[in-house]
């Protein structure tokens, strides 16, 4: 196997390859020379052989010119004869033997051959009376001088001499055959086999590899399947995502069939709020639950994305304001998760799409608007997009996009509305609202501007930034005027769950030469009795070891639990304006009554917020109301009007509020 995975080198199978090619080339050539040394040594031992015959015809031919008297006939015999002999002797077949007769002995033929040359040369010069002496000398040479005999015997030595030179190269020949039979064998063993071996293990471990990836791209494409499906589909509900549904959309407009599509947009109520209720893998069934009963309010080739942790998205070729109130009335039935109902409300954004007219992307957007206006209106209710919507919405990104850099740039400023002790008419403090100068729409109060810090998470730094503000005013008044007013600071749920508040705020009361006791923090009545948040109720907590005093803001709004007050580090509540107007009015009296002695019990001061009337005033003061706040003391200020505020009133009791119409109208 070793052998075999040698030979698959290309490069030494290629190089083996050459050299048994080279080998073969060789012995070819060889043979070929071989075989053509054979051929021209046949042709050269016919024409020696020819040469040493004409050699002895001739020199007969010449011993008999006595009876022929032609001049030139005798010349041209004699002038062949030695051509003849000079041709033999630079001829290449020279055997021992010939060697022997040619040039051995004391007579050899080597001088015996020149010697008859010349008595032929003088025989053809001779007179024809001459002659017969020439002739005489020269049979003798022939015959009794044995040359003859001679060259007949040469002739025989050259024909085996050259016979001898062939049967050579024949043999050399048959070498040459048996050495390149044995080297085609040795390289078909050797060379050609093993490689025959290796290729078909190549094909072998082919076939093995086309195998394992045949098997590879089966799976492959099933891992390309499932990818797909992750890519276009939620991992929880199984339900396709916002991708797959934005490619939907855009399919069915560009269906000839379909002018129009109705595209909803769900999104579930307080779904943080049930998560941390209910845990996260309850919740996880919930979604699923929530999945399913959307589905099946819809016909089979509508379709049904999830898009967000608790947003989802319909398609419908029905009205979608008809398949909105299906939906409202499916969703209002509970739950059943864990063995217990879970309920939960949906808001609704819906519209029609026509073709032609947006892009999927464009049309998921307008519906998410009118979602967020169907929850900005209180949620379970299902809303249409209009283009005032979206006008709304581009308005509310800007005022988003405008905030970080109001907040940097200080144009959030703290207003301060007085508070007043109502049994001795002294200043006990005010509370700090936001206002926003913005350089171009001019001052916004926080129902402007409020919602857009919400949705840009920016709360916190919003409320911070004010606090900070309104302590360096109240700061100021301190040294300046000796004025030592309480500052009531309101703090949004957000504010009160950031882990770094009371960090932020002792570091920031540290700088300064206010008391903790000058520092109130009003708290909504949802962020104390029902929020869950663990890290809410860890720094209420921790305000109240600190000494600064919480207030629960707008008590009576029907949100709190009054079985939990006494569970919470509250110094006072602070009574709603919805429950001051009516006043004195019996219904609104006797409720007012029941909380100022509740309040009694449990040892919470007690502000009305929203007095407006000196009746109002004097009434609250009666049921032992103990502070007073609103229009009939002084509206809302910015600080420099504030502190002249303090000037004029702070050193004077003020019995009861003013009438309305005494009260300077601040902006």
């Amino acid at each position: 196997m070793r052998k075999e995975r040698k030979l698959l080198n290309p490069e030494k199978l290629w190089r083996q390859y050459a050299l048994a090619l080279g080998v073969v080339t060789a012995l070819l050539c060889a043979i070929f020379f071989v075989n053509k040394a054979l051929v021209a040594q046949g042709v050269l031992t016919a024409r020696t052989v020819e040469t040493s015959q004409n050699l002895t015809l001739l020199s007969q031919q010449i011993a008999l010119l006595e009876t022929k008297a032609v001049q030139d006939s005798a010349t041209d015999l004699v002038a062949r004869f030695e051509a003849a002999h000079f041709s033999l002797l630079r001829g290449d077949v020279w055997s021992a033997e010939l060697q022997q007769l040619y040039f051995a002995g004391d007579d050899p033929l080597y001088e015996r051959i020149p010697r008859f040359i010349s008595l032929a040369r003088d025989l053809v010069l001779a007179p024809h009376h001459a002659r017969p002496p020439i002739v005489t000398q020269l049979q003798d040479l022939l015959g009794r001088g044995g040359l003859a005999d001679a060259l007949r015997g040469a002739t025989d030595l050259f024909g085996a001499a050259s016979r001898a030179e062939e049967d050579r190269l024949q043999n050399l020949m048959d070498v040459l055959f048996v050495i390149s039979a044995f080297a085609v064998l040795a390289e078909a063993f050797l060379i050609f086999w093993p490689a025959h071996l290796a290729v078909k293990s190549v094909f072998r471990e082919l076939r093995a590899k086309t195998g394992v990836l045949t098997s590879s791209q089966a799976q492959l494409r099933r891992m390309n399947d499932k990818l797909y499906h992750l890519a276009n589909h939620d991992p929880l509900t199984g339900l396709p995502n916002r991708a797959h549904m934005t490619n939907r959309i855009g399919e069915s407009l560009d269906t000839p069939s379909w002018d129009e599509l109705g595209v909803l947009f769900v999104g579930l109520d307080g779904f943080k709020d049930i998560n941390d209720a209910i845990g996260h893998d309850n919740a996880d069934s919930l979604l699923i639950a929530v999945a399913g009963r959307l589905k099946a309010c819809v016909d089979d080739h509508d379709l049904v994305a999830r898009v967000g942790g608790d947003e989802f998205i319909l398609t419908t070729t029905e009205p979608p304001a008809d398949l909105a109130k299906r939906l409202l009335k499916s969703m209002a039935e509970a739950f059943v998760i864990d063995g217990r109902n879970v309920n939960v409300d949906a808001s609704i954004g819906y519209l029609t799409a026509f073709a032609g007219e947006s892009e999927p992307t464009q049309i998921i957007s307008d519906a998410g608007v009118a979602l967020q206006a169907a929850k900005a209106e209180g949620g379970r209710q299902a809303v249409e997009f209009s283009q005032a919507l979206r006008d709304e919405s581009a308005d509310m990104l800007q005022l988003q996009l405008e905030l970080r850099d109001a907040i940097t740039a200080g144009q959030i400023e703290p207003w301060f509305q007085p508070q007043v002790n109502l049994a001795d008419g002294s200043i006990r403090g005010a509370e700090v609202l936001a206002r926003w100068r913005h350089p171009k729409r001019g001052l916004l109060t926080p129902d402007k501007f409020l919602p857009a810090a919400e949705r840009a998470g920016l709360v916190i730094e919003l409320d911070h930034a004010i606090w900070e503000a309104a302590v360096h005013h109240a700061q100021e008044w301190q040294v300046t005027d000796g004025h030592k007013p309480a500052i009531s600071l309101n703090a949004a749920p957000d504010t009160i769950s950031d882990p770094f508040l009371i960090e932020r705020l002792l570091k920031m009361l540290h700088g300064s030469s206010l008391c903790l006791e000058q520092i109130v923090v009003e708290v909504l009545e949802t962020t104390l009795i029902e929020g869950s948040d663990d890290m809410a109720a860890i720094n209420i907590d921790s305000l109240a070891e600190c000494g600064i005093m919480l207030e629960l803001d707008d008590f009576g709004t029907g949100y709190a639990s009054l079985s939990k007050l006494t569970q919470l580090p509250l110094s006072g509540i602070k009574l709603d304006r919805s429950l001051i107007a009516p006043l004195p009015d019996t219904g609104a009296d006797s409720v007012v009554r029941a909380i100022l002695a509740l309040a009694a019990e449990l040892g919470l001061k007690v502000i009305a917020e929203g007095v407006e009337t000196d009746e109002q005033a004097r009434y609250l003061c009666t049921c032992r109301c103990e502070i007073g706040q609103g229009y009939g003391f002084a509206r809302p200020m910015p600080a420099s009007d504030f502190e002249n505020w303090l000037k004029e009133y702070a050193g004077q009791p003020q019995a009861f509020a003013q009438q309305p119409d005494q009260i300077p109208m601040q902006a």
